[in-house]
């Protein structure tokens, strides 16, 4: 009976574990993202600023 008990929780932590990758994977991508679009309305501003001053 341990035996099975302990399969059952190693399944739900390796279940846990797959949501928590998925989760910080998702994150991660999102936090990308926001730097890219971050990085990309920079380059507009400075491309902006340098139109107003020339």
């Amino acid at each position: 009976m341990t035996q099975s008990t302990t399969f059952r929780t190693s399944t739900k932590q390796d279940t846990l574990a797959d949501h928590i990758v998925e989760f910080l994977s998702r994150v991660s991508r999102a936090l990308r993202n926001l730097a890219d679009s971050a990085d990309h309305a920079a380059k507009m501003v400075r491309k902006a600023d340098a139109a107003r001053r020339s």
